[in-house]
């Protein structure tokens, strides 16, 4: 077995190229399902490093295929390729030059590291049991349409060879450089978008007995979905119900005929998450009614809950410790609230979510989805090398 000196070495010598890919794609970001230079670049590279190329899952998404010289499991490894619609507000020289587009959440870096994965592992097939499938994935962000993964799995990235088991990771600012984390159980929350139209009858502001108000429904439909954390969903469960959106009117003294609402619920358990869902449209209807006015509720089932499988989860720990070190691993004390569509990959087979730490002493970084977002590069290279020594391990069994 290949030993993590050897590892480590081999990342070093390529972490220069590996950022330089890095830097290429962040100049050149590209919206979530339009990733077609982000797409080209991945599939001209892992050719030039001799991986089985295969294309054609969800439009521009890409599987890189590397075969060990001995018998054994097949692991994906996924990297999301996508970048956000904000102008960058960063002073590098390698900044955007898309005008309103930015990877601003750390995507450049995660389709950099799959790349340094493929270039280091292509030189180590000798050493390789099973199957490595590099998974790059368009539209991660893209919560309305549901994220490109479940989209990948339908196109049947997951087969031929059949995936085992999952690694993915994402690079996160509440942790130090040098660290990954992870938990077991839930780790990511589900993440569903509703929209809920009000229908009532206009009238003139000074007699609001002949109009049905749907500013006033909309108020108390607000009111009312605050109900649903503190007397619904179990207080040892977790649960976010927000609404972000309130539009209704054009001037002062009318009653308009409309309101809309736009929210989100955070879940990290699906029986919770079903429940919240049907107590939103309950109480958005039946509310509406009472106020003389109707509701309709489009209310999408998007990110299920991000959950780590426990035995995965066991042997990631044990990978992590054993590359970078017992105490360069953290042990996630509790789930984020943000979503992320590597929960349909967990939902198909067997996974493990890893978290990147980028911070650095006494720094407060930039969150994601901010024009300032930034990491530290020389993550990276933390990131490939836990990825490598997780394929190495895994692709021998998943057995605790």
């Amino acid at each position: 077995m290949i030993d993590n000196l050897e590892i480590t070495r081999r990342v070093q010598e390529a972490l220069p190229w590996i950022i330089e890919k890095r830097r290429d794609l962040h100049r050149h970001p590209e919206r979530s399902g339009k990733e077609t230079r982000t797409s080209a670049l991945v599939v001209r590279t892992l050719e030039e490093l001799g991986v089985e190329v295969r294309t054609g899952f969800h439009t521009t998404g890409v599987a890189g295929i590397i075969r060990g010289s001995r018998p054994g499991r097949t692991v994906g490894l996924r990297f999301d390729m996508d970048a956000l619609e904000m102008q960058e507000l960063t002073d590098h020289d390698f900044r955007s030059e898309v005008p309103g587009m930015m990877h601003a959440c750390g995507h450049d870096g995660h389709t950099a590291m799959g790349l340094g994965v493929a270039k280091v592992l292509s030189g180590m097939r000798e050493e390789l049991a099973g199957t490595v499938k590099l998974i790059f994935q368009p539209a991660e962000e893209d919560a309305q349409s549901g994220g490109g993964a479940q989209y990948m799995i339908r196109d049947g990235v997951l087969k031929d060879p059949d995936v085992d088991v999952m690694i993915g990771m994402h690079l996160w600012p509440d942790l130090d450089l040098g660290a990954v984390g992870t938990r077991p159980g839930a780790m990511m929350a589900g993440s569903d978008p509703f929209i809920i139209n009000i229908r009532g009858k206009g009238g003139h502001a000074s007699m609001p007995h002949t109009a049905a108000d749907p500013v006033l429904a909309g108020s108390h439909i607000v009111t009312a979905l605050q109900s649903i954390v503190s007397r619904n969903v179990d207080p040892f469960a977790q649960a976010v119900v927000t609404v972000g959106v309130f539009r209704g009117g054009t001037r002062y003294n009318v009653i308009p005929e409309t309101a809309t609402l736009e929210g989100t619920v955070r879940t990290f358990d699906e029986a919770v998450r079903l429940q919240v869902r049907d107590r939103v449209i309950a109480i958005a209807e039946k509310t509406a009614e009472a106020l003389g006015t109707v509701a309709e509720v489009d209310y999408r089932l998007t990110y299920p809950p991000l959950v780590n499988d426990p035995v995965i989860y066991e042997r990631a720990k044990s990978c992590i410790q054993d590359i970078l070190g017992p105490d360069n691993f953290i042990e996630v004390p509790r789930p984020a609230p943000g979503g992320e569509d590597f929960a349909f990959f967990a939902n198909a087979v067997p996974s493990a979510f890893l978290f990147l730490g980028y911070r650095k002493p006494g720094e407060t970084p930039v969150q994601p989805h901010n024009p300032h977002y930034d990491f530290d590069e020389s993550a990276l290279g933390v990131g490939v090398r836990v990825f490598l020594r997780c394929a190495l391990d895994l692709g021998k069994g998943v057995s605790a």
